[in-house]
């Protein structure tokens, strides 16, 4: 029996109700929960893209990516859009340069410090122990962060200046799931 294409749309669309209506009453772990499927899901993904040399999914590996992302990247970006909110607050017009700010605070004062806390317990959380992710830090810790400048820029600059706050960290996920794809094969190919 086969569902018709606007049973299919209900569905979805109750689906996406039910999304939107947890993430107005419980926003931090919806979107815990959200950023530990969506960066699993991109480890795994980047599992079968670069493989292991064994050929297996490392699922350690998978878990500890939700586990970062559910127990620190979640509530740590959750928390820093509220901060940004109230240090430079979105005006009704704003001029380029109120989100400039916003931009700069984002890519120079919170995000190198964010991917050191990921490359510490990530590596930590896969086992490896404190002096493989120091050694980790300092072989890939400037390469990753030109890399997300590079990519992230863009994305950032829409999320922070147009995106509402309560789904930027959503947003950030979509987009995320093609960045935790990248960095978990870049980790790889620089010898994890």
């Amino acid at each position: 029996m086969s569902c018709s294409k606007e049973s299919k749309e209900n569905v979805f669309e109750s689906i996406l109700n039910k999304y939107l209506k947890l993430l107005k009453e419980k926003p931090l772990i919806t979107k815990a929960c959200t950023s530990a499927s969506v960066s699993a899901l991109g480890n795994f993904i980047s599992q079968k893209v670069a493989p292991h040399p064994d050929g297996k999914v490392k699922w350690r590996s998978v878990g500890a990516y939700a586990t970062f992302a559910f127990c620190l990247s979640a509530p740590i970006i959750h928390y820093f859009y509220i901060f940004l909110e109230k240090i430079q607050p979105r005006k009704e017009k704003p001029s380029q340069i109120d989100n400039i700010k916003r931009l700069l605070i984002d890519r120079f004062l919170f995000t190198p410090p964010f991917i050191l806390l990921f490359l510490y317990v990530v590596t930590i959380l896969e086992g490896q122990g404190s002096a493989v992710a120091i050694e980790k830090i300092k072989t890939q810790f400037w390469t990753i962060l030109k890399m997300n400048w590079k990519v992230w820029t863009i994305f950032t600059f829409i999320n922070v200046n147009y995106i509402p706050v309560r789904y930027r960290v959503l947003f950030g996920n979509m987009v995320g799931l093609f960045w935790s794809v990248f960095i978990a094969v870049k980790r790889r190919q620089m010898g994890v």
